[in-house]
């Protein structure tokens, strides 16, 4: 399902410089679901994740990536974050490590979040429309899919910041102000960030998935995207559908619902 979107490992074969495979580790895979892994408020659980509070991605379903033995130990007092991408390259970025912002009007280095909900405005993760002939046999009749990488993130790296989605007049997560809901994660200068370098400032942790019955502007979650910025530019916003189809399908009270497994 992964590589049916993400494109194929072959296609990928002369980009990858640190990783042979994508290794998966299933016994912590997750849907995050009232009456599957659920909590409210801020998750008081005692490990030490770099003093950010880590709230329930709600509505996504983690497929855990392996990244080595003594998780915990390894990332004790790493922050957890989101990065949204784009699907051309996701299988590049799992394989090989994140590049830094190639528009880096707002700072130099890798872009991140604390807020899943932020992650996955379409600037930043790709709406992507199910195939017909995939979506009862891959998605459990979805008609969306959206992905966005799960981060472990070193707060000492971390330069926290405002949105840049001009979303000012709106609340994008009731959970994390505007006003410190992007990171620009320090890069140290290097021009590909390696999720295997153990001096790594970021890791990808596991790919998040989402996926609805319609559009997920439509969502409750995401009437913020219409209080911010939201183009039909596909080099900027992807969101898979023409602008003023998704509006007025919106003023029609077309409703969407998340599909879980």
């Amino acid at each position: 399902m992964f590589f049916m979107y993400m494109g194929s490992l072959v296609s990928f074969s002369k980009k990858i410089k640190y990783r042979e495979e994508i290794q998966l580790n299933p016994q912590f895979n997750r849907i995050y679901a009232p009456n599957q892994t659920y909590w409210v408020g801020a998750l008081n659980d005692g490990k030490d994740r770099g003093g950010q509070s880590y709230y329930c991605p709600i509505g996504w379903k983690r497929y855990s990536l392996y990244v080595g033995n003594d998780f915990d130990k390894k990332f004790k007092g790493w922050c957890i974050g989101y990065h949204g991408t784009k699907f051309a390259f996701g299988l590049s970025i799992l394989l090989s490590g994140l590049k830094p912002a190639e528009r880096n009007e707002h700072g130099t280095g890798v872009y991140a979040t604390p807020s899943v909900n932020y992650a996955a405005h379409p600037r930043y993760s790709e709406v992507k429309l199910i195939e017909s002939t995939h979506r009862k046999k891959f998605f459990n009749n979805a008609k969306y899919v959206q992905f966005v990488l799960e981060c472990r993130v070193h707060p000492n790296d971390i330069k926290r910041r405002k949105e840049t989605l001009d979303a000012a007049h709106t609340i994008i997560d009731t959970n994390i102000a505007n006003d410190v809901i992007e990171w620009v994660v320090d890069n140290k200068d290097k021009d590909l960030v390696n999720f295997n370098d153990p001096d790594s400032s970021i890791i990808c942790t596991g790919l998040m998935m989402r996926l609805t019955d319609d559009h997920p502007g439509l969502l409750p979650e995401s009437q913020w995207w219409h209080e911010a910025h939201l183009c039909n530019y596909d080099k900027c916003c992807c969101i898979g559908i023409d602008l003023e189809e998704l509006n007025s399908l919106k003023s029609a009270g077309t409703r969407c619902n998340i599909v879980y497994d």
